[in-house]
Formats: structure tokens, sequence, C-alpha cells
């Protein structure tokens, strides 16, 4: 790997990387934002559609779903119907997001809900894409800390 782009994705990884949009980062922004949209609109089948059948998705125990926070193939769906349910789809929708792509078919996003209020909790989340679909994605929920800046 040139060290260059090695460079560029350890920065991205501790969140100090400049902002580059390589060309090969628009086929994954582009299922990252049909992602976020349907995650928004409370959209369950939308947001399955973006992940691949034998997909692996990792979350903080008990986050949104009983159980070790790991979900694979169509155990994802539990997650998501969880997730984009009436209870979560108001934080859903004032989330705001921005994404680092650090390889060609990996990114980084980092998110923030209830942005500014006493609700607020940020993270970011790894998405792995492969053969346009989501293969791969980890959940880290870091209520502490703000890793958005303000627009």
């Amino acid at each position: 790997m040139p060290k260059i782009l090695h460079a560029a994705m350890l920065l991205a990884l501790m969140g100090t990387a400049p902002a580059i949009t390589p060309a090969w980062a628009d086929a994954v922004t582009q299922i990252m934002d049909h992602h976020v949209a349907n995650m928004k609109s409370g959209n369950t089948e939308g947001v399955l559609s973006d992940y691949a059948p034998d997909a692996v998705v990792v979350t903080p125990p008990g986050m949104a779903a009983p159980g070790s926070g790991v979900f694979v193939g169509k155990d994802t769906s539990k997650l998501f119907r969880v997730l984009t349910d009436k209870d979560h789809v108001p934080g859903n929708k004032t989330m705001k997001t921005r994404y680092d792509s650090v390889a060609p078919d990996t990114a980084i996003m980092h998110w923030v809900q209830f942005q500014g209020t006493t609700q607020e909790v940020s993270g970011y989340d790894v998405f792995v894409v492969r053969g346009g679909k989501i293969a791969f994605q980890s959940v880290t929920v870091n209520p502490a800390a703000k890793l958005m800046k303000a627009d």
C-alpha cells in the first residue's frame, strides 16, 4: 500500500484526515446516503436493501436489541426493525452525518443525533461495501464525546 494512502487511512481513523474524496468513494457514499435516508424515514425494507445477505453488523451489546450485539445475515432485520421503529425515527430524523472514505470499499460515518440538546448522542460507524452492498458495519456510540462540529 502506498505510504500516503496508508497515512491518510490512519489520519481518518483518528479523525484528523484532510477532506479528501477520491473518485472511488462515490459508490460507497451513495450507499451510505441511501442508508441514512431510509433510517431517517423509518423505511426498514429500504435500509435492509443495502445489506448483503451474509452481512455482519456489530453494535454495543443490548444497544437496540437483546443479545451480544452481533447480527449476521437475516438477523440484521431484528436490529433495523428496532432502529427504524416509531420510538427511534425522531432521533434518526435529527441525525447529521459526515463521511471519511478510507479505502475503495471502506468508509467511516460520523454521526450525531439531537445535536445541541440534553439528548445529544454521537458516534461513528465503519462500513465495508462489497459488490454494491454493505458487507460489514460496526457501530460505536460515544455519548460523552462530540464527534461532529456544528455546521
